[in-house]
């Protein structure tokens, strides 16, 4: 989503998480952690969603590539920005995501990709994941070791997900945040309608509040969290970010969640998997910045 707040053109190489492809050779190469999305300027690799925001906005700002963290509107602005990025970047969405697909009585009216057919998928593939780099260690020596290591951290991850103690704390946290953020914009939503979430730039901080929102709309959390009257502001604001061009050409469309479900059973499996890589959840994406 920020490439294209940026306005930067760029070429993505998806990578199948479903099937482990980032284990593969050719991705450990890259990055040997094994982690989606990497992003690759030149001969400069970056990993990490938030260590990638952080490049773009420090090597990508001028006129034609749009600042994300706002510098024309004073420092208590640019505080704020930092503020809700950092509170947004340190919740446990991934663990939140993955939990999901054990403690389904506590989510209401999952989205695609994220309906009961895929969550039988992703639960299979969850289980089976600490195998997988298992079998990748096993078949390539050059990293195994990081590889076995990784296989342990997911194991001990899969004791904490399936924890349904555990995974309510992890809402807790994500509650706590969504207040802070529901009392930031009911701070400026009679005077200044036309900003976002701390400025009348779209920022980084909307950025992280855009992908988690929709993450966990996906997951069927939205009722928990801010339809219903429960966080109005939050409720326009996220019916305001999906009109964004930027939020439009980053989520996949229904068709291909469509297309992947379809992809995923056993009697399409010779079909080629460019579509299934279009997911969040079970790809990741390897982008090639283009430099004019």
């Amino acid at each position: 989503m920020a490439l294209h707040e940026k306005k930067l053109p760029f070429k993505t190489h998806l990578v199948n998480v479903h099937k482990g492809e980032q284990y593969d050779p050719w991705f450990m190469e890259i990055n040997p952690k094994g982690d989606v999305p990497v992003l690759k300027d030149g001969v400069k690799i970056i990993p990490d969603s938030g260590r990638i925001l952080d490049y773009l906005e420090d090597n990508f700002t001028n006129g034609r590539t749009p600042p994300l963290i706002p510098k024309d509107h004073g420092i208590e602005v640019r505080q704020r920005v930092l503020h809700f990025r950092t509170l947004l970047d340190q919740l446990p969405v991934n663990h939140i995501t993955a939990g999901s697909i054990y403690h389904t009585d506590l989510i209401s009216n999952p989205k695609l990709p994220f309906v009961s057919p895929f969550r039988h998928m992703l639960r299979v593939s969850e289980i089976n994941q600490s195998n997988y780099m298992r079998k990748h260690a096993e078949n390539n020596p050059k990293f195994r070791e990081i590889l076995l290591q990784r296989a342990d951290l997911v194991e001990k991850k899969h004791e904490s997900i399936v924890n349904r103690e555990e995974f309510t704390k992890w809402l807790n946290s994500v509650e706590t945040v969504l207040v802070q953020v529901e009392d930031e914009l009911a701070s400026h939503s009679t005077e200044k309608t036309d900003w976002w979430l701390c400025s009348p730039e779209f920022s980084i901080a909307d950025v992280a509040l855009t992908v988690l929102l929709d993450r966990l709309c996906c997951l069927g959390l939205q009722e928990r969290f801010w339809t219903g009257g429960k966080s109005p502001n939050l409720d326009l604001y996220f019916k305001r970010v999906q009109n964004r061009d930027s939020f439009k050409k980053a989520v996949p469309s229904t068709l291909i969640h469509l297309q992947l479900l379809l992809m995923m059973t056993p009697r399409v499996v010779g079909v080629s998997t460019c579509i299934v890589a279009a997911l969040a959840v079970l790809v990741g994406g390897y982008f090639y910045v283009k430099r004019k």
